[in-house]
């Protein structure tokens, strides 16, 4: 049961007295996994932060900047069980232009709309890069996924549904996703919301948590990104 504080004199809406920090529910869904996948690790943030919330599994890396790479590099260096590949996720191989941006963090295939710029406004482009571009699917036997649950986490800018429909059979073996999912255009031709939720309950994943992720537009009121969890319906193979 939820419980609900509510005071006429204090805050409103009321508030969940167990509601579940992103760290905790990490530390209980990565008990269900042995190998995560790392897609957008940018400076390998989310790999140092998945051993702060106490994965101690595989982490396999994925990251197109070369300069993002190194950085990469450098925070798994230790970390005999994290694995790094300076390639991006897409649907198929090839290669892909990237749209660099200041930060680093909001670097794309794609270009960044009007709504970006307003959002993060020093977050400029400031060059392209041409990088090496793999789908999942290619590279699962590589991979030596064989008998292995997998948490597969995609922060791409915008390429999530592009990534995913490049993972082929290799999904099949996926307990988790979280992906970052974009509520508005963000990018341009970039998909949001409701087409990677829509593709995902096609493959028979629901959702676990909605978390919000970015910042607000503070003249609408409208959140810009979250990020969502979801879990397989069905018992993942491990062929």
């Amino acid at each position: 049961m939820v419980l609900l504080t509510s005071d006429v004199s204090g805050e409103f809406p009321p508030f969940s007295e167990n509601m579940m920090t992103p760290k905790v529910r990490r530390s209980l869904l990565f008990r269900e996994v042995d190998v995560l996948i790392d897609g957008g690790a940018n400076h390998g943030q989310y790999g140092l932060w998945a051993r702060e919330c106490g994965f101690r599994g595989r982490i396999i890396s994925f990251e197109p900047s070369s300069q993002a790479f190194t950085r990469l590099t450098e925070a798994a260096r230790s970390d005999d069980k994290w694995d790094c590949h300076h390639l991006a996720l897409g649907w198929r191989d090839g290669e892909v232009d990237l749209h660099l941006s200041h930060t680093s963090l909001g670097t794309s295939v794609f270009r960044p709309t009007a709504e970006h710029f307003r959002a993060w406004p020093e977050d400029v482009e400031t060059g392209t890069e041409r990088a090496p571009m793999r789908s999942l699917s290619s590279l699962h036997d590589q991979l030596n996924l064989a008998d292995q649950r997998v948490y597969l986490k995609l922060d791409v800018e915008g390429a999530e549904l592009s990534a995913l429909r490049g993972a082929g059979t290799l999904l099949d073996q996926v307990s988790l996703i979280e992906l970052e999912i974009s509520l508005v255009r963000l990018y341009q031709g970039a998909p949001i919301f409701e087409e990677v939720v829509s593709y995902l309950a096609e493959r028979g994943f629901s959702a676990v948590a909605l978390e919000q992720n970015g910042g607000d537009e503070e003249s609408s009121g409208q959140m810009l990104m979250i990020d969502g969890i979801f879990r397989s319906s069905m018992p993942a193979s491990t062929d």
